[in-house]
């Protein structure tokens, strides 16, 4: 007999736990949602404790459905207990456990064609942005490091044995440029035929990494992370990046994309929102399609004033000083502004995510 899962039987780590209380979830939402997702069925995304997701992206699931050691196979983790309790969940229009404000299914269906999977197992990164990290961290050795190889070894296999065509996404807790794992698998690895690649890097490493790697006539996107449009914002929330590299990466990624989809991210907060116009400028420029996506609270920044900060916060505040997506906060009429004039210049090459929608 088939064992029943139910959701107070679910122990979610520190990180993935802060997650669930940091944005909205579909059993807060007071409006009933009559649109389908079909994302848990065909995706997987592994985060960098090694466990295994089921949305693209794992502030909007956070659930574990298993450790990477758990899954001989894809089919394994979508069969599993807890995927099972999940997909029934989202079937049945409850979407408990989904930041449905941010992924979209309170506007339209949610459905994918093709299967996909994220590999985010290394968090290692050259930049520490302070709206991601305080500190750059960078793993190339020890037994965090050798724990890591093997589980991505692991990962290959189900790769192996997986007959369907499916898209392979390194990076997104991380750089997948930058990262000592990520680096060797995307320069070496020989894929299947019906595997397409997506990278996702803050581009300061294209033309290093990307020019000789096995994998580089397979790679079908291009997502990177910029949250700028001039040297002098760049340089202040995608520390320590320059901006002449940046340009220099894009000029030559513009010039060798071939057929691949190249996407620019901007995160929106209070120290970049006023160069949201550059930013589309940026995007024209190089012609490369642009996303605009709200601020998520990953736990770097305190969630609001404490009574004796540290030197961190007193240096870059807290995710209430930066989020002006939220009303009350004293730049937000500044911000909605904003948004409405690069909205209705009317750029197809520009998307915002559905959170959005309410400004608009």
């Amino acid at each position: 007999m088939e064992s029943v899962i139910n959701f107070s039987d679910i122990k979610l780590n520190t990180a993935l736990a802060y997650t669930l209380r940091s944005m909205p979830r579909g059993k807060d939402y007071d409006q009933p949602i009559n649109n389908s997702c079909n994302v848990p069925f065909r995706h997987v995304t592994v985060d960098s404790n090694s466990d295994c997701l089921l949305c693209y992206c794992d502030g909007w699931l956070p659930v574990s459905v298993g450790q990477v050691t758990d899954f001989d196979t894809l089919q394994d983790i979508w069969t599993s207990p807890i995927a099972k309790m999940l997909q029934n969940d989202i079937q049945q229009k409850k979407f408990t456990w989904c930041a449905v404000q941010h992924c979209g299914v309170i506007n339209h269906d949610v459905n994918r064609e093709h299967y996909s999977l994220n590999i985010n197992i290394d968090d290692s990164c050259n930049l520490a942005c302070p709206s991601c990290r305080r500190e750059t961290r960078m793993l190339s050795q020890g037994s965090e490091y050798d724990k890591k190889i093997l589980h991505v070894d692991r990962i290959l296999t189900w790769l192996d044995k997986f007959e369907h065509p499916i898209r392979v996404s390194f990076g997104g807790n991380g750089d997948a440029l930058a990262s000592h794992i990520f680096r060797n698998l995307i320069k070496n690895y020989r894929y299947k035929f019906g595997q397409t690649f997506q990278i996702t890097t803050n581009g300061l490493l294209l033309k290093k990494v990307i020019e000789d790697s096995t994998i580089r006539p397979a790679i079908d996107v291009f997502s990177v992370s910029v949250d700028a449009g001039t040297q002098k914002v760049y340089e202040n929330v995608r520390r320590p990046g320059k901006w002449s590299t940046l340009l220099e990466n894009l000029e030559w990624l513009s010039c060798n994309r071939k057929n691949s989809y190249v996407q620019l991210n901007f995160v929106v907060q209070k120290n970049n929102f006023r160069d949201l116009p550059a930013f589309v400028d940026l995007c024209a420029r190089f012609q490369f399609n642009g996303t605009v996506t709200p601020l998520n609270d990953w736990g770097t920044w305190n969630s609001q004033p404490v009574a004796n900060p540290d030197a961190w916060t007193l240096a870059n505040g807290t995710y209430l000083e930066h989020d002006v997506t939220n009303p009350e906060h004293p730049e937000h009429t500044d911000f909605v502004t904003t948004l409405h004039s690069v909205r209705e210049r009317n750029l197809n090459f520009i998307s915002f995510n559905p959170f959005f929608e309410k400004f608009l």
